[in-house]
């Protein structure tokens, strides 16, 4: 008796970890848990970016202050975005060049 007790007790088991497995997947595949690549900006929305053209006097400071979205929480965070995207080894601009900037 207690082998085929022992023996249910496995089926049991087995049943509704598979009926478990099963849920998890029905709810991944109708997309159930939120899933983000990069919460900081799924939370406000989509980001773009369009070019600017430098003119003279212009620092990348103070169009990173003009131009920041709230997707960065500093300028400074967003001047280092700035040059990641740019590919800018230094602060330095020239009037005439285009900047990429992201905007929402």
């Amino acid at each position: 008796m207690r082998k085929r007790a022992k023996k249910n007790h496995h089926r049991q088991f087995i049943f509704f970890s598979a009926s478990g497995l099963i849920a998890v997947i029905v709810c991944i595949m109708l997309n159930v848990f939120p899933v983000s690549a990069d919460s900081t900006h799924s939370q406000t929305g989509s980001v773009y970016y369009t070019s600017i053209e430098i003119q003279p006097g212009d620092t990348l400071w103070n169009i990173a202050e003009e131009t920041m979205t709230s997707e960065y929480s500093s300028v400074p965070e967003y001047v280092k975005v700035l040059k990641e995207i740019n590919s800018l080894d230094s602060d330095q601009l020239e009037a005439g060049q285009n900047l990429i900037i992201a905007y929402n």
